[in-house]
């Protein structure tokens, strides 16, 4: 199989990015390195937190675990720990700037985006931009066996991609 130049750039920024103590590449300069690019290096690669909270905890909670870092999500579970949505910063951030410092006391399941696409560690990056754009949607959780591990950010990935 013969790379092409955006393989090449994908495959260079991957080795830049996580290093190449990751990854095992082949000598020949016409193979893709091994293994593929997956949304799994992006989360390597990105502090990512994601904090599990209860349906019931308040905006105020998450919006404090949310300003720790700029990548940091929440994931959103009921009481029989049936997954209800992912909350992020702006999501939070929305809330209260609608209804002021009341919505500190409002459960973090009314910001809650309900529909946000969730992806797997072993997709890959350019499903995941698919995904995006076909869906409108800037930010698609991570899961990890049926657990969510982390937020891919639209900018982390088209800024690798751009590098």
């Amino acid at each position: 199989m013969t790379m092409t130049l955006r393989d090449e750039q994908i495959s260079e920024n991957v080795m830049n990015l996580v290093g190449s103590g990751l990854l095992a590449t082949t000598q020949a300069s016409s193979a893709r390195a091994w293994p593929p690019v997956m949304i799994r290096d992006f989360i390597r690669a990105h502090d990512t937190q994601t904090l599990d909270v209860d349906a019931s905890a308040t905006t105020g909670y998450v919006a404090d675990c949310l300003s720790s870092s700029p990548s940091a999500s929440i994931a959103i579970y009921d009481d029989e720990d049936t997954f209800l949505g992912i909350a992020v910063d702006e999501d939070a951030m929305a809330l209260i700037k609608r209804d002021g410092v009341r919505a500190l006391d409002y459960p973090i399941i009314e910001a809650v985006q309900r529909n946000r696409p969730v992806c797997s560690i072993t997709d890959s990056p350019f499903v995941v931009l698919n995904i995006m754009r076909n869906e409108g949607w800037d930010r698609v959780g991570v899961s990890k066996h049926g657990k969510m591990i982390g937020v891919v950010h639209r900018r982390h990935l088209v800024s690798f991609l751009d590098n």
